[in-house]
């Protein structure tokens, strides 16, 4: 019904994702001839060409992403922070009030 076809659910500037992608693109649901002649290379190819450029993506856009993500930490570090102290007065109020 599929035609071979496997479904992908890993994101689309992922390995897996795009090895995926390639395999139902270039492999999947073809003719052996094909295969043999030139599917194998194909995948090969496009596969190495996928996969470098999405690790020069994260490489680049990673290290722009270092700043946001140490800011976000700290955020969520401080609410965790906040949390526990209101929790901490709230456990001394309910013992001095007994």
């Amino acid at each position: 019904s599929n035609n071979g076809r496997v479904d992908i659910i890993a994101a689309p500037m992922s390995f897996a994702g795009s090895l995926g992608r390639t395999l139902n693109w270039l492999w999947n649901g073809k003719e052996l001839w094909f295969k043999l002649a030139i599917g194998w290379w194909a995948v090969m190819f496009v596969v190495m060409m996928w996969w470098m450029c999405i690790f020069l993506w994260y490489c680049v856009f990673g290290i722009f992403l270092v700043p946001y993500r140490l800011v976000r930490r700290g955020a969520r570090k401080q609410k965790i922070e906040e949390r526990r102290h209101k929790e901490m007065l709230e456990a001394i109020r309910k013992s001095n009030s007994n």
